[in-house]
C-alpha cells in the first residue's frame, strides 16, 4: 500500500512540474517574495517495517503539530512534534510458518521531534495571497526519536504489558553480549506531500513520510537467540523464546502447536548452567540461531496523514542568499 501511495504522489509531481514550470525571466517575477509562518495539525496513521510480522491490520493512529517558516519561493523550514504507535505480531502470520512459530509481538509508542524543510515543486512569488492553489512538495530533515517497545507476558505470567529493553531479551547487558540498545534514536524522515490552498490563510494537505532509522530494535528483535540461562531472569527468558506458548498472548488465541511439531520437530529440552530446564522448537535454538529476520538490519516507521494549517504571521522577509 505504501508503494502505491508513493507512486501516486510521484505521478502528480511529475505531471505538475511539467505543466507549470515557473518563468526563468527575472522581469516576469516579483522582486520580493514574502515570508510567512504557518502552523498546523496533522492526523494520520503509523506503520512499521522490521522483523516482526505486520500487515494492514497493524496500522495505528498518529498525530502531529507543526510550524513552517517560508524562506524562499520554493522552500520552508519546518519543525514537527509527532506521536504515534507501531506494532507487529507473528501470531497473525500464516499458521505453520517460521514467523508463526517464533511467536513474538510488540507495541511501541513513538515520540518524535523533527527539524527539516519542505520544498514546493511549484514556486510561489510575491505575497502569501499569491501562493499556488496546489503544489506537491518534498519533505526531509532529521529527527530525534524516543521509543520504548513493549510486549505482553505469557498467560501463565499474567498476560501484562512489560517494557522489553530493560529485560535484555537477546542478552543485552550480559557478559559476552551486546550492550543494551538506546531508547533515544536519530532518524532521517524523507517523503512527499501535497498542499492545497483553501483561502488566503488556510491550507489543506496530505503527506507520506517514512522515517529511516539507525536501529534494528524498534521491535526489540534483531540478533540471535541467547542462552536463556545467561539472562538470569525468568521473565526475560520467557519473553525471549516464545515458540512453545499454547496461547498467543496478544490475541488470546490458541496456537496450533501440533502443526508446528509436524513442521519443525518435537521440542528440544535442555538443562542450563543455572540448573533450570528449558524447552524450545528445533531451529529456534538458544545460542546463535537468528531471532531477527530483517535483511535491511534497520527498522523503518512511516507516518501518513492529512493536515490543516493556518498562516499566522505575514510580511516577513525571505533571507537573501548570495
Amino acid at each position: 500500500m505504501y508503494y502505491k501511495i508513493l507512486f501516486f504522489f510521484l505521478l502528480l509531481i511529475i505531471h505538475n512540474t511539467h505543466q507549470a514550470q515557473p518563468s526563468k525571466s527575472p522581469a516576469l517575477q516579483p522582486a520580493v517574495t514574502e515570508g510567512y509562518i504557518r502552523m498546523g495539525i496533522m492526523i494520520g496513521t503509523a506503520n512499521y517495517f522490521g522483523d516482526v510480522y505486520a500487515d494492514a491490520s497493524s496500522t495505528r493512529p498518529s498525530v502531529a503539530v507543526f510550524m513552517t517558516r517560508k524562506i524562499s519561493p520554493h522552500t520552508h523550514i519546518r519543525i514537527n512534534l509527532s506521536m504515534g504507535r507501531i506494532e507487529g505480531d507473528d501470531a497473525k502470520a500464516t499458521e505453520g510458518s517460521s514467523l508463526y512459530a517464533r511467536n513474538l509481538h510488540f507495541r511501541n509508542d513513538l515520540r518524535e521531534i523533527f527539524v527539516g524543510f519542505e520544498y514546493d515543486f511549484k514556486a510561489s512569488y510575491g505575497k502569501h495571497k499569491k501562493r499556488k492553489d496546489f503544489t506537491p512538495y518534498f519533505v526531509g530533515g532529521i529527527a530525534l526519536l524516543h521509543h520504548n517497545p513493549q510486549a505482553k507476558t505469557p498467560t501463565y505470567l499474567g498476560n501484562n504489558w512489560v517494557d522489553l529493553q530493560a529485560l535484555g531479551t537477546e542478552g543485552q547487558g550480559q557478559i559476552g553480549y551486546d550492550k543494551p540498545y538506546s531508547k533515544v534514536q536519530i532518524t532521517i524522515p524523507l517523503g512527499l506531500g501535497l498542499k492545497f490552498k483553501i483561502d488566503n490563510r488556510w491550507d489543506f494537505g496530505m503527506e507520506i513520510v517514512p522515517r529511516f532509522t539507525f536501529t534494528n530494535y524498534l521491535d526489540d528483535v534483531a540478533g540471535t537467540y541467547p542462552n536463556l540461562d545467561d539472562l538470569g531472569n525468568p521473565l526475560a527468558a520467557a519473553m525471549s523464546n516464545r515458540t512453545l506458548e499454547t496461547i498467543a498472548s496478544n490475541t488470546n488465541k490458541k496456537r496450533n502447536l501440533e502443526l508446528l511439531y509436524a513442521n519443525f520437530g518435537s521440542p528440544v529440552v535442555y538443562t542450563g548452567f543455572d540448573g533450570n530446564t528449558y524447552q524450545t522448537l528445533p531451529t529456534f535454538q538458544n545460542g546463535g540461531t537468528n531471532r531477527g529476520n530483517n535483511p535491511l538490519k534497520r527498522d523503518i516507521y512511516l507516518f501518513t496523514g492529512f493536515h490543516l494549517s493556518y498562516i499566522v504571521n505575514v510580511g516577513l522577509k525571505c533571507p537573501q542568499f548570495r
